[in-house]
């Protein structure tokens, strides 16, 4: 049977298993609190368990911080922030808090929410419609808004998909939310970069992108809209990082109602979170839903439920069998060609550079025509090319019919050239005797030589349609976006698989703040702090030489102003004092002495297990009396059986 550190990175569990218990415990109680939000210093207090000392605490925090386990940083007004790592929440989650969920019977849900294509899809479109265009921006610095809603109306998703997130987007309302959110992620991600006033891929970074398989793609789309979009209170992490958990199988429906009772029965949420739990959670899948990785359905009663599709993002566990990827597509007569799921995305690409990407749905489809082969031409992709890489990656070969159509069309390409400098350039000197003859451009071409005509730009358009007519249609000149021709060259060209360079891979951004707005991201803009050196004994026990050695050797009756001494320096360290009352060991944990008649009030801990209870206490309560010191480094214990353990 599996168990939960199956799935876990050997080194991170064979480090959490080093933990001692006392900072084990301290880390649960961190975890279901704050998952990997931030919270303020001083607030660590709050997490100590009631049987554990203050000093136990500070050393289990210690160990903790000085082990990578919870982080710091200083905020620019100068406050310390703590944080479990957001890549360990996972990790600690299953291991903390393990989970069985209960899935429902299909009978009766009915689909509320449609599912998107998949998010690495709509990328994809995306990427390709500014690679082609451009997003230009405006002197404030914000893409123009025909470009936005020219991209939204190439994309599935759409805005009921984003309801209820609260993106912070930085445009107006009337701004479409699914683009603003695609050029969003795509900064994110580092594939777009901003070069004087445009937002252009990064060649070099969306080629190691798309050299990624589509599972790769969905675990770091995930992760980055995790980070950036919806809610992010503690409980809602811990959602997210629920329902991703291997546990929640693909296929099985799962009641959001149940999910949320398991989390406060773990201590995980709230109670009094449950409504806005509720309408975030709701949200969140949504979102999910139009990424294209879950469906959201109404079981019987009208209560929602949700259920992973296959694209669920999760790496492959380690014994798990990866097919090979396949490299063929399929070409029909009708000129459309067809991509199987496994297809690289890398392979897909070459495609959208000579022929019009029409679906992204489970098996991808495009189109050839010849205005597409026109388009790649004038980039350097020649029609002999183009059915040379169709040939060789066409499942059962090119069929005839395509072949035929793609060489007329070939061969009408590129017979004339429309140069920039409004030069018309001819492939042979009798196709420049036929064009000097014509008669409708007479008045609207000059012959420079054997092979060149000068054309009058108020004529540019009409010469263009009427070689077009004659089948000689010219190529024309392109300049680059502001000088980025060499950039656009390299993001136009045919993938041929074993011949790239996949060293180098791909590697999300160094800043984490990337994209069109600043998120939630609590590393944004703040310091690192370093963890602070193993504490001292003189640091931890400033009057230790005061202290009579008796009281820490063994356990006495002592006259109760000497109970009293020994009760208040207990107080003053945050340690523990051993009693015996009436024949029978316990510990006390004094948080106060109280003002009047001498008593101490506490958390008494008995030692049959049973939860520590809050108690007063006073000199006749016990017998006999023993302070408590925690093992450490320098400086002798009374204690073999509840030192912390933790610093050697």
């Amino acid at each position: 049977m599996s168990t939960w550190k199956d799935g876990l990175p050997g080194g991170d569990i064979d480090e959490l298993c080093r933990l001692s218990s006392q900072a084990s415990g301290v880390l649960k109680r961190i975890c279901s609190a704050h998952a990997d939000r931030p919270f303020q210093e001083g607030r660590e207090e709050t997490l100590r368990p009631p049987e554990m000392t203050r000093v136990e605490f500070r050393l289990a925090f210690s160990e903790l911080r000085r082990g990578g386990w919870v982080g710091a940083m200083r905020k620019i007004g100068g406050n310390l922030l703590f944080y479990i790592p957001a890549e360990r929440l996972d990790m600690l989650q299953r291991c903390f808090f393990p989970v069985s969920p209960s899935n429902l019977e299909p009978e009766g849900i009915r689909l509320s929410v449609e599912t998107g294509p998949g998010l690495s899809g709509e990328l994809f479109r995306a990427l390709l419609f500014v690679a082609e265009e451009g997003l230009p921006l405006t002197s404030k610095g914000a893409v123009h808004k025909k470009y936005v809603s020219r991209l939204a109306a190439t994309m599935q998703l759409n805005d009921v998909h984003l309801q209820g997130l609260d993106l912070r987007s930085p445009y107006p309302d009337d701004y479409p939310l699914t683009a603003v959110l695609a050029i969003d992620l795509l900064l994110h991600m580092g594939l777009l970069v901003r070069r004087n006033q445009v937002f252009m891929p990064e060649a070099q970074a969306v080629q190691n992108w798309l050299n990624l398989n589509e599972r790769e793609m969905s675990v770091l789309l995930h992760g980055a809209a995790s980070r950036r979009y919806g809610s992010q209170t503690a409980a809602e992490r811990q959602f997210r990082c629920l329902i991703l958990r291997p546990e929640y199988f693909p296929g099985c429906w799962y009641s959001l109602a149940d999910t949320i009772d398991w989390m406060e029965a773990q201590g995980l949420a709230e109670p009094g979170e449950r409504p806005g739990l509720e309408g975030a959670a709701a949200a969140w899948l949504r979102c999910l839903a139009g990424f294209g990785w879950v469906e959201v359905g109404s079981a019987p009663g009208h209560s929602l439920c949700f259920r992973w599709t296959s694209a669920k993002p999760l790496l492959p566990e380690p014994s798990e069998t990866v097919e090979p990827v396949g490299t063929r597509i399929i070409t029909q007569p009708d000129l459309e060609v067809l991509v199987p799921e496994e297809t690289p995305f890398s392979l897909r690409w070459s495609l959208a550079c000579f022929a019009e990407l029409i679906q992204i749905d489970c098996m991808w489809s495009f189109r050839l025509t010849r205005e597409r082969l026109e388009w790649a031409s004038a980039r350097g992709i020649s029609p002999e090319e183009v059915i040379e890489w169709l040939e060789q990656y066409a499942e059962a070969g090119l069929p005839g019919q395509v072949r035929a159509v793609l060489g007329q069309w070939g061969r009408d390409i590129g017979r004339t050239v429309l140069a920039e400098t409004l030069v018309l350039s001819c492939r042979s000197e009798q196709d420049a005797d036929a064009i000097a003859g014509h008669p409708r451009l007479l008045d609207s071409l000059e012959r420079l030589g054997p092979l060149h005509f000068g054309v009058s730009r108020d004529r540019a358009d009409w010469v263009r349609r009427e070689l077009a007519s004659a089948g000689m249609l010219p190529l024309e000149g392109r300049p680059g976006h502001n000088g980025e021709g060499p950039q656009e060259a390299s993001l136009f060209r045919l993938y041929i698989p074993g011949s790239e360079d996949n060293g180098s891979g791909f590697t999300l951004t160094t800043d984490s703040a990337a994209g069109l707005w600043y998120a939630e991201d609590h590393g944004a803009a703040m310091q690192a702090e370093m963890p602070s050196a193993p504490e001292s004994a003189e640091e931890l026990w400033p009057d230790a030489a005061e202290v009579p050695s008796v009281w820490i050797k063994e356990g006495r009756r002592y006259h109760a102003s000497t109970a009293r001494l020994l009760m208040e320096q207990a107080l003053k360290w945050g340690t523990k004092v051993r009693l015996s009352r009436e024949g029978r060991t316990c510990e006390f944990i004094p948080d106060r002495i109280l003002p009047g008649v001498w008593r101490v009030s506490g958390h008494l801990i008995d030692c049959s297990g049973d939860a520590p209870q809050e108690r007063e206490l006073s000199d006749g309560d016990w017998d006999t009396i023993q302070l408590i010191v925690p093992v450490f480094r320098g400086f002798s214990s009374s204690s073999t059986d509840s030192g912390c353990g933790m610093i050697g």
